[in-house]
């Protein structure tokens, strides 16, 4: 009898469990790739039985997704103007929030081609130059705006290999398909990318427009306490705490 009554409590333990675990899908930026997987780890070390998916790819592709009616309950960009737009095309309940600034490097894996200086991209002996695509992701436009700024652009542009997001630049660097190549700073260094051979520059944050960065729930995810949880946690302190240690600014 006793043991019939504690498989019984077992059971009903389990579906309690079960009850009110939850799962979300959540797409995210591609420079967030090491710090957003430590910060959901951390999110999740007292949440056995919920889960956390988290796909990265450009903040570009992630918005059309979202347009196009992917199930997606939170949007964790690398810039504001595309979790602004999800509110603008009524696709969001509430506005975008600010959760971190990025920083922008110009950085190379090859030891024939150490990064010290910015006009290091000048070596006449760089044959490819890689460059997250401008056109929809963040990092990428801001590394147009930096050559801009410094007059280089046209001096290298021929140059330029494209990646669809930032992480499909990095690896072109990574892998030395690429001499060098622009980068997130979260991307490089002990908790990302780090290789004896690697070096890199951070790009003056002058030469380019500030990499505000945010997130936002959407109107599949507005009911998800899960959802509203995990983003309470990123922008909360120990959110911040990790993205600081990956190189961003918060306020």
């Amino acid at each position: 009898m006793l043991h019939k009554v504690i498989f019984l409590v077992f059971c009903l333990v389990g579906f309690t469990s079960s009850v009110y675990a939850e799962q979300i899908r959540v797409l995210g930026a591609a420079s967030l790739k090491y710090v957003l997987e430590e910060i959901k780890n951390d999110f999740l070390k007292d949440r056995k039985n919920d889960e956390i998916e988290i796909s990265y790819i450009s903040s570009g592709k992630a918005y059309a997704q979202i347009k196009n009616g992917a199930p997606v309950h939170l949007f964790v960009a690398a810039d504001v103007s595309y979790p602004a737009k999800l509110y603008a095309d009524k696709l969001a309940p509430q506005k975008e929030e600010i959760y971190a600034k990025g920083k922008l490097v110009l950085w190379s894996n090859n030891a024939d081609f150490k990064v010290t200086d910015f006009k290091d991209i000048l070596n006449p002996k760089i044959q490819h130059i890689s460059i997250p695509n401008p056109k929809v992701a963040p990092y990428g436009r801001a590394s147009i705006e930096a050559l801009e700024s410094t007059k280089m652009l046209e001096k290298v542009q021929e140059k330029f290999v494209i990646g669809e997001s930032i992480g499909g630049a990095t690896t072109y660097v990574e892998s030395k398909n690429a001499e060098v190549g622009f980068t997130a700073l979260s991307m490089l260094g002990k908790n990302g990318i780090d290789t004896p051979t690697m070096s890199f520059v951070a790009i003056d944050e002058k030469l380019y427009k500030p990499i505000e960065q945010a997130l936002i729930i959407t109107n599949y995810g507005k009911d998800s306490k899960l959802a509203q949880e995990f983003k309470d946690y990123i922008l909360g302190q120990k959110g911040k705490e990790k993205f600081i240690q990956f190189g961003y600014s918060v306020e």
